[in-house]
């Protein structure tokens, strides 16, 4: 099963602010309890990362689950055939909501199908840095980065679903 970063997909407002830029180091825990850090344990392939840490932003970036799933992910899509992508949705987890860390973590896992709980990550930390090198200013909106085999932000977005800014993806990361 191809990975999935899904700090979601959120895009129609372009960010273009970091791109050129390395994704800053995050460590994260998938669903499964096994620890990620992004991008280095992403490199050698394209990355998906949708970003949200806010439950506005969480419920916006759900929108791209199964739009992102049938495009890059299915196995049983012929398009999938092209891509290959590691794909994270990460939700943040900063200041007063890391309170309810655990219970979200237990409702959200099972909530999850088995096949995607390592597409799911978690952060609990300080979110300061990672918003500011992000650009993310707007808390109920979720973002989205598409990372080159190097961890380089070459496309970055906010906001609900659409299948425009899913096309652009697309083109970047056909293998």
């Amino acid at each position: 099963m191809k990975k999935i970063i899904f700090a979601l997909f959120a895009l129609p407002l372009l960010l273009s602010a970091q791109e050129g830029n390395q994704f800053p180091s995050i460590e994260v825990l998938d669903l499964n309890d096994k620890a990620l850090t992004i991008p280095s344990d992403t490199k050698g392939k394209f990355t998906l990362v949708g970003v949200a840490f806010s439950e506005d932003a969480q419920n916006d970036l759900y929108s791209w689950s199964q739009p992102v799933f049938s495009e890059f992910m299915d196995d049983n899509n012929l398009s999938s055939l092209v891509y290959n992508p590691n794909v994270h949705l990460i939700l943040m987890f900063t200041g007063a909501n890391q309170l309810a860390y655990n219970k979200a973590k237990q409702q959200i896992t099972e909530g999850t199908d088995k096949h995607l709980r390592d597409n799911i990550v978690l952060f609990k930390g300080k979110m300061e840095d990672y918003r500011k090198d992000l650009k993310m200013k707007d808390r109920k909106k979720p973002y989205f980065f598409v990372l080159d085999k190097n961890g380089k932000i070459i496309y970055s977005a906010s906001g609900r679903y659409s299948r425009k800014v899913l096309d652009e993806v697309g083109e970047l990361i056909e293998d």
